[in-house]
């Protein structure tokens, strides 16, 4: 049974009672000689099975009535209530299903929460350890150019000190050439001693 006709039929259960009810009290405020308004007291106190006794039927007719009249309306009254419960206890489960129904696609979009946030870890340490492995290939590759640095210094100094080498052996030759420059001389001028002599 949907909501809407659930309240449809409580309306008119409850309109069907309270139709009851002043029929009741219209009877017996006829049979009685009571006031409208005790009469529906009495009705009232009838159908709900409260009963003070302070309001009692006097006449064998009322009696007969008050009989059939508690007979059916009792029931129908309790009928009623139960109704009402119902409607309130199906209200009830309607929030709590709907309530369960959110709770569970909270814990739902929780669980897609966790599992975005588990994968987005996953990437990070991923990138994480691609970094690492970035930084040592960096370190490798810088720890290569020192090395290649400090050769490529032993090789300047070891150009350095040829040069000085050469350098030198040039300053040496140049006086090695200087001193057969001056013996050659020497041996001009003795060369030309000696043919004076031959001469004479």
């Amino acid at each position: 049974m949907s909501k809407k006709q659930l309240k449809q039929d409580l309306i008119l259960l409850i309109s069907a009672v309270l139709i009851v009810l002043v029929v009741g009290a219209l009877v017996f405020s006829f049979l009685e000689g009571w006031s409208i308004v005790d009469a529906f007291y009495f009705v009232t106190m009838t159908a709900t099975t409260v009963g003070y006794g302070d309001l009692t039927p006097t006449t064998p007719t009322s009696k007969v009535i008050t009989i059939l009249y508690a007979l059916s309306i009792i029931p129908f009254v309790l009928y009623a209530f139960t109704a009402v419960a119902k409607s309130q206890i199906q209200n009830v489960y309607t929030k709590v299903h709907h309530l369960e129904r959110k709770q569970k696609e909270q814990e739902e979009e929780i669980d897609k929460t966790d599992r975005k946030l588990k994968r987005q870890k996953t990437l990070i340490r991923q990138q994480e350890g691609e970094l690492d492995q970035q930084q040592a290939n960096v370190k490798k590759q810088l720890k290569a150019i020192h090395e290649q640095e400090r050769e490529l210094e032993e090789h300047d100094r070891e150009i350095d000190a040829q040069k000085r080498k050469i350098h030198e052996q040039a300053k040496i030759n140049k006086e090695q050439g200087t001193e057969i420059s001056e013996h050659d001389k020497e041996l001009e001028v003795v060369e030309g001693i000696m043919e004076k002599a031959l001469d004479k």
